[in-house]
C-alpha cells in the first residue's frame, strides 16, 4: 500500500508533454475557486458534527422528530467520504496559492519571504482570535504556523518536495508509535494544562477515553459570555493536544509541500488540461483511498479503542486520506474541464472561503450553543448534514451577491490590507 501511495504522488512529478498548452489563467483560477468552495463546504460537514453537540449529549436528549432512521448510515458514509479528505484538499490549495504568490512577486522582483511572512503573521492573528475566542476546531492557526516554513521550501526541487511530502504524510505513524507503544505521551501535557485551567475556573469535569476531560455538555449549555471565553482558552490547549496526538502537524506540512509542486505545474506545464494525467490520479486515488477509508471508518465505529486499533486507524488514515483527496481533486478537475458551467456557481463561495469559514463558526454557535438557540444535541446526523448543506447554499448566494458589488470578501479584504500595509478599495468600479 505504501508503494501505491508513493506511485500516486510520483505521478504528480511527471513533467507533462511539450505539446500540452498551459491552462488559461482565468480558467485555472476559476477552477481553484470552485475546488476551494467545495472543500470549505465539506470541511463544514465534518465540523458541524462537533458544533452540534451530538456526542456531548445522551441520545435520549434529542428530539425524536429530528432523529431519523438514516442517521447511522449518514454518519458512516459522510465520515468515510469526507473526514480529513477536504482539509487535505484545502491544504493542497494553500500550497498552490503560495507558489502563485511567489511567481507573481518574482516577476516584479519583489521580496517573497517578507511578503509571505507578513501574510502568515496576520493569518496567525486571525487564527488565534478564532481559536481562543470562538472554537477549538480552528485550522487557521496551524496553517499560519506551518505557512511560515514554506518560505524555506519555495525553491526546493520537485524531487525533494516529493520525498519530503511522503515522509511527512507518514510521520503520524511514527508519532503514534512514540505515543502509544513507547509511552511517551507528550500531547498529554497540553490536555493536563487544559484540565488544570478548566478546573481553576471552577468548571465541571467529565470523562473521555477513561480519563478526566473538560465537560463539553457544560460548555455547550453555558449561557454566560464571560465563561464562554474562559472555557475557550482551555479548549485551545485541547486543540494543541489533539493536533500533536494525531500527527496532523506533519501531514498538513506534507500536503503543503505537495501543493508547492502542484502550483508550479499548474502555472508552467498546463497540469489542469492534461486529462490523461488527471485520469490516472483519479483512478489510483479513488481505487486505493476509498476502500481503505471505508475500512478505517469501520474500525473507528466498531473497534474496541485499544492502542492497536488506534495504530491501525492511524495507518489507514495515512494510506487513504491523501490518495482519496487527490482522487477527488483530479475527478473534479476533469469534470470542470468538460463542463465548467456546471460547477462555476460554487466559485464565489471559494473566493470568500476565509469569510465563509469564520461565518460557519458564528452561525453554528448561534444555532447550537445555549448562547444562541440552544439546539445542541437535538439533531441526528441526517438533519445535521442537511443543515450544513442548506447553510452552504445560503453562503454561495451571499457570496455571489457580495462579489457582484465588491472585489473581495470582508475578511479577505481586511487580511489583504494588513498584508500590504495600505488601504485597498473594496468596491468594484462601476462602468459609466
Amino acid at each position: 500500500m505504501k508503494k501505491s501511495f508513493f506511485y500516486i504522488v510520483t505521478i504528480l512529478l511527471i513533467t507533462t508533454s511539450n505539446h500540452i498548452k498551459p491552462t488559461l489563467v482565468n480558467d485555472r483560477i476559476e477552477f481553484l475557486d470552485v475546488l476551494r468552495g467545495i472543500a470549505i463546504q465539506c470541511i463544514f460537514i465534518a465540523n458541524i458534527v462537533t458544533f452540534s453537540g451530538i456526542f456531548a449529549f445522551a441520545p435520549s436528549f434529542r428530539n425524536p422528530t429530528m432523529v431519523w432512521a438514516s442517521d447511522e448510515v449518514t454518519d458512516f458514509i459522510t465520515f468515510a467520504l469526507v473526514d480529513g479528505k477536504f482539509y487535505s484538499i484545502f491544504s493542497l490549495l494553500f500550497g498552490i496559492g503560495c507558489v502563485m504568490q511567489y511567481q507573481k512577486l518574482k516577476k516584479t522582483n519583489k521580496a517573497f519571504a517578507l511578503f509571505f511572512t507578513r501574510r502568515m503573521f496576520w493569518l496567525l492573528v486571525f487564527g488565534l482570535a478564532h481559536l481562543v475566542g470562538l472554537w477549538l476546531g480552528d485550522i487557521l492557526t496551524l496553517y499560519a504556523l506551518l505557512g511560515f516554513l514554506l518560505v524555506f521550501f519555495i525553491n526546493v526541487s520537485d524531487k525533494k518536495l516529493l520525498w519530503l511530502s511522503g515522509i511527512l504524510i507518514f510521520m503520524p505513524l511514527l508519532n503514534g508509535l512514540i505515543i502509544h507503544f513507547l509511552k511517551l505521551d507528550y500531547p498529554n501535557f497540553f490536555f493536563q494544562k487544559s484540565l488544570e485551567l478548566w478546573t481553576y475556573f471552577g468548571y465541571p469535569v467529565s470523562e473521555f477515553n477513561g480519563k478526566p476531560f473538560i465537560d463539553m455538555q457544560f460548555y455547550l449549555a453555558n449561557e454566560n459570555w464571560s465563561d464562554f471565553f474562559k472555557m475557550n482558552i482551555s479548549n485551545a490547549l485541547v486543540r494543541v493536544g489533539f493536533l500533536l496526538e494525531d500527527g496532523r502537524v506533519f501531514k498538513v506540512l506534507g500536503v503543503f509541500l505537495l501543493g508547492l509542486w502542484t502550483g508550479r505545474n499548474i502555472l508552467n506545464n498546463g497540469l489542469l488540461s492534461n486529462i490523461k494525467f488527471l485520469k490516472k490520479v483519479a483512478i489510483l486515488g479513488l481505487s486505493i483511498g476509498l476502500p481503505l477509508s471505508v475500512v478505517r471508518t469501520y474500525f473507528m465505529f466498531f473497534g474496541d479503542g485499544s492502542d492497536l486499533i488506534g495504530f491501525i486507524n492511524t495507518l489507514l488514515y495515512a494510506l487513504s486520506t491523501v490518495p482519496l483527496a487527490l482522487g477527488y481533486g483530479a475527478l473534479l478537475a476533469m469534470w470542470y474541464h468538460k463542463n465548467p458551467a456546471v460547477l462555476n456557481w460554487i466559485a464565489p463561495a471559494g473566493k470568500m472561503a476565509f469569510t465563509n469559514y469564520i461565518m460557519q463558526t458564528m452561525i453554528s454557535i448561534v444555532i447550537f450553543y445555549q448562547l444562541g438557540f440552544g439546539f445542541a444535541g437535538q439533531f441526528g446526523f441526517t438533519v445535521i448534514f442537511l443543515l450544513a448543506t442548506a447553510i452552504f447554499l445560503l453562503q454561495v448566494l451571499y457570496s455571489t451577491l457580495w462579489l457582484k458589488y465588491f472585489r473581495f470578501g470582508p475578511l479577505e479584504w481586511i487580511w489583504r490590507q494588513l498584508t500590504y500595509n495600505k488601504i485597498i478599495s473594496i468596491k468594484k468600479e462601476t462602468k459609466s
